[in-house]
């Protein structure tokens, strides 16, 4: 019988810190791209008749846009970075590795073949379940 409370073992904390940042870049990333889909559809409502005063008022979002772009590529490259220090820490591929992220066993694993038909993935995929 497996050991049921092997995810507890505290040579896994590294792992865990490192995951529990990576899934925190991932939820910023999902908000920001949901902020930007919102201030992107205020955009085609622009009017070339608005007075000068409205378009300084309106080209606020442009420039926030351009801010949260920057900051959604920032985020991006960051996540990227975890994935492969993540992918780095882990002790075998193409199997999970049961974790403690806070709320009892989580798994992680980065994967190159598909589990269930063992045929090759045309990309590798890391994979939290949690």
């Amino acid at each position: 019988m497996e050991n049921l409370i092997e995810y507890l073992n505290e040579s896994l904390v590294p792992l865990e810190e490192k995951v529990k940042e990576y899934l925190h870049v991932e939820r910023d990333i999902r908000l920001l791209e949901v902020e930007l889909l919102s201030l992107q559809s205020m955009r085609p409502d622009f009017d070339p008749e608005q007075t000068m005063e409205q378009h300084l008022t309106d080209k606020q979002p442009q420039n926030s846009l351009n801010d949260k772009e920057q900051k959604l590529k920032d985020l991006l490259g960051k996540y990227k970075a975890l994935q492969q220090e993540v992918i780095g820490m882990l002790p075998e591929r193409d199997k999970f590795v049961e974790l403690n992220l806070g709320y009892g066993p989580s798994m992680v694993g980065y994967f190159t073949v598909d589990p269930e038909t063992r045929t090759p993935l045309e990309e590798p995929v890391l994979r939290v379940v949690h």
